[in-house]
């Protein structure tokens, strides 16, 4: 029986427009926050009005609130801020509004499924929208909600467009702009990542007439908000492939200091780049597994001194909103966090400051119950905070750095002689962030003015920056100086940092100019083979590529040795992968220490790509090798080739009823206090859950993790998912049929979309995938089915489907207030 439930982190509910009953978003007693803050319900979505995912308020401090499913809605709020007293839809066809802003006596939408920036004006002054322009067109091209996200209006007063990585390069961008022509600038590509464009997230700014268009910066995965600081500092949170985890190349929810040409290193699949890379900028703060969404600084508000300075983000997966402190470093920031707030079910979509200076935001999204709360201080007076004179001295030093990386930041191109001095100056900063600017300065500047240059510098930090600048831009016939002048860099001598941008300054080299020549390898591998292997795991990373790249003679040995002696799972599997498709340089000996390394990692832990990611680097094995190696190899090979099996027994349980909605929902108070833990525990198992999820440490990863579901979803939708798992399907994992023109039909879940090509996976508990090109398809139509089948819960009890709705709303923990007495939860919840 295939089990799969669209909850978890791509999980799905019902608006209270379609749930029996209606709804009643989480109750302010199950949200803790910070000492001396209260929080308030000004609203629940009542039936009709849908759910919320984006909010901005208007110059008379009214509430416009864009809807998951269609339209915009405005609430005014009562005298005293404590209630809504008016509630009234003042848009109601586009679609999926993941972004409004009121400005420029204007509303503007990001409607992410009507793939386009909206302007919404009244033109009459009778306060309502009369008029709707689309400002630009947004080739969104998937559904998996990775399109034009948040609209912000910025200190300079332009408009701030977040598009996630399924939005194509709007057309009528300026192709000056400081952001362009990402590459994926792989020296090793996986040929399973390759897709038609270059897929990353941007950030874009316009004018607020949106005649003037330019990208400020990318490489970002599905970034949903950005916020400003006092200083004109620009930030957004950018998520996670969570699928990843356990795999080299995942990289957690993070925080990214978002400058003008800033480059953040987001690519497709397995390819996305670590945060040394020096052709991009590091994170700023990471914050591991969460689905980021709003942001805002509590510059606006009437919080406590420490509070107005910190960045409040919001993280729609685990229900709660983190507090980000910051402190500059140089030209850019140190950030630490805690968590501001969380609940139960407390699916943060949006949150901003009003004009009465109390935070307030919206929970949503996915259909799912939507509120409206106000958070405001009520603690004791604080004084601000007196710096000493030491702290005050770095204060300034780091206004200083900022400044001047804001300097490079504004320098265009031309063949200004001082501008390039300037520039080239700080190619030799210890400051990343300021040799950072300083080449994508030089870079905006003709080759021809700094290439000579380029191929003499003598400063080691400053040669490397600008023979990066020349590997990037350069062309062929540049390539025997580029290697000659970086043969001459005192690689013993260089910190880590320089050594890994030297090592990327190679790779660069060869991903743009091509394969060097004979004399030319030679010399190279003359100066990086002694280094490998390499005190540094991430030196040895590179270090691998490019002695991969290079054919150099000896490195299967070396590189099996550190996969035997790996200290963390990600090493081994780096050094797997890219030497799975090394056909030459094997022994007897490498080979079986190879495949019995893959037999080890099939114990490692991590995300629902992980078993696939060591499946693709066996079958990249295998193919090289010859049919005596393949005998040799054999019951090594039977066993990679058979499946792992579930570690647990899925009992056949026999039907005890067949359970309804309306049998069940009346018993739901019944799940908060006096339910079993064990028994919800073993319910999971016995309604075959974790065949198809993933619980804490327990099932598997063919749908979406169901950790944290109790912290986006009430006990209503939790047990709606359950019983009528088709009533809403997440788009994530709805099942399409394809009509091909040769009449065959072709039916899967999309995991990939392309601009000419759809990649379907057929059975979700399988990794093969089949590629269907647009052009063949006569017709499509998606499912009206759930791929999880209704009636998994029949083999259970009416006690133990609320001790499995306990369960999953507890997250698994023991002590939590469902597994408590009536009175003791409840006295604990005062």
């Amino acid at each position: 029986m295939l089990s799969l439930s669209l909850w978890g982190s791509h999980a799905q509910a019902q608006s209270d427009a379609t749930l029996p009953g209606g709804g009643q978003a989480t109750t302010v007693e199950s949200i803790t926050l910070a000492d001396g803050f209260r929080a308030q319900l000004l609203r629940s979505a009542r039936k009709n009005e849908g759910s919320w995912i984006s909010m901005t308020f208007d110059e008379s401090g009214r509430v416009i609130l864009g809807r998951d499913k269609r339209g915009v809605v405005r609430l005014t709020l009562d005298t005293d801020r404590v209630g809504v007293e008016k509630f009234e839809v003042i848009e109601n066809t586009l679609k999926h509004c993941r972004g409004v802003l009121y400005a420029h006596h204007s509303v503007y939408v990001c409607a992410t499924n009507s793939q386009g920036l909206f302007r919404l004006r009244d033109t009459n002054g009778d306060d309502r929208f009369d008029s709707m322009q689309q400002l630009k067109h947004m080739d969104y091209r998937s559904r998996y909600g990775h399109g034009s996200n948040q609209v912000v209006l910025g200190p300079d007063e332009m408009l701030y467009v977040v598009n996630g990585n399924d939005v194509g390069l709007p057309e009528g961008v300026a192709a000056d702009s400081p952001y362009r022509d990402p590459q994926d600038d792989h020296l090793l590509p996986e040929p399973r990542d390759a897709v038609e464009e270059v897929r990353v997230g941007r950030i874009l700014r316009t004018d607020p007439e949106g005649k003037h268009w330019e990208v400020i910066a990318g490489g970002f995965r599905n970034q949903f908000d950005v916020a400003f600081n006092t200083d004109g500092e620009m930030f957004t949170y950018d998520a996670d492939m969570e699928w990843d985890v356990g795999a080299p190349w995942y990289r957690p929810t993070r925080l990214n200091h978002v400058v003008p040409g800033g480059e953040y290193g987001w690519r497709w699949g397995t390819g996305k780049w670590p945060a040394y890379f020096a052709d991009s900028l590091p994170t700023t703060l990471d914050t591991g597994l969460g689905s980021p969404t709003a942001m805002d600084f509590g510059t606006r508000s009437q919080f406590p001194p420490r509070f107005r300075a910190s960045l409040f983000m919001g993280d729609w997966q685990h229900g709660r909103i983190l507090r980000v402190e910051m402190t500059p470093r140089g030209a850019s920031y140190e950030c630490q966090y805690d968590v501001f707030l969380e609940g139960g079910a407390l699916n943060v979509c949006d949150l901003t400051f009003g004009p009465d200076g109390a935070m307030y935001f919206i929970t949503g999204g996915r259909g799912s119950q939507s509120g409206l709360y106000r958070v405001t201080y009520e603690g004791p007076a604080v004084a601000p905070q007196t710096l000493s004179k030491e702290q005050a001295d770095r204060v300034q030093q780091a206004a200083s750095a900022r400044q001047l990386r804001k300097r490079l930041e504004t320098l265009g191109r031309g063949s200004d002689p001082s501008a390039l001095e300037f520039a080239w100056t700080h190619l030799d900063s210890p400051d990343r962030w300021l040799r950072f600017a300083a080449r994508v300065a030089v870079e905006r500047m003709a080759p021809a003015l700094w290439r000579a240059r380029a191929l003499s510098e003598k400063r080691p930090r400053a040669s490397i920056a600008a023979l990066l600048a020349l590997a990037r831009l350069g062309r062929a016939e540049d390539q025997s100086k580029l290697l000659a002048s970086l043969d001459l860099l005192p690689l013993e001598a260089l910190e880590r940092e320089q050594l890994l941008d030297a090592f990327r300054v190679w790779a660069l080299c060869f991903v743009r100019q091509g394969r060097p020549s004979a004399e030319d390898r030679k010399r190279v591998l003359a100066k990086l083979d002694p280094l490998y292997p390499h005190a540094s795991d991430y030196a040895n990373r590179e270090l691998c590529r490019l002695l991969i790249y290079l054919e150099a003679p000896n490195v299967v040995p070396r590189s099996i040795e550190l996969i035997r002696n790996a200290a963390a799972q990600e090493d081994a599997i780096f050094h797997a992968q890219v030497l799975a498709r090394v056909a030459e340089g094997w022994t007897p000996k490498t080979r079986a220490a190879f495949f019995d390394a893959l037999l080890v990692a099939r114990t490692y832990r991590g995300g629902k790509l992980l078993t696939s990611t060591l499946d693709n680097i066996r079958e990249d094995a295998v193919a090289t090798l010859t049919d005596a190696e393949k005998e040799q190899l054999k019951p090594r090979l039977e066993k990679l080739a058979k499946k792992t099996q579930v570690a647990f027994e899925l009992p056949q349980a026999p039907i005890v009823n067949q359970w309804t909605w309306e049998e069940l929902s009346a018993e739901l108070p019944r799940v908060s206090h006096d339910r079993s833990w064990k028994q919800g525990r073993a319910a999971l198992v016995k309604a075959t859950c974790i065949r198809c999820h993933r619980f804490g440490e327990r099932g598997t990863f063919a749908g979406p993790d169901l950790t944290s579901v109790g912290r986006r979803f009430d006990d209503r939708a939790l047990l709606e998912s359950i019983l009528l798992p088709s009533k809403t399907i997440d788009e994530k994992y709805r099942v399409h049929s394809y009509m091909l023109e040769s009449g065959k039909v072709v039916t899967g879940r999309a995991v990939s979309v392309g601009a000419t090509s759809i990649t379907l996976q057929p059975d979700p508990l399988r990794a093969e995938t089949v590629q269907v090109l647009r052009e063949q398809i006569e017709l499509s139509s998606p499912s009206a089915v759930s791929p999880m089948p209704s009636g998994l819960v029949d083999v259970l009890t009416k006690e133990e489907i609320l001790d499995l709705v306990a369960y999953l709303k507890s997250g698994g923990d023991p002590g939590a207030a469902v597994f408590r007495p009536r009175f003791e939860s409840e006295s604990r919840g005062k």
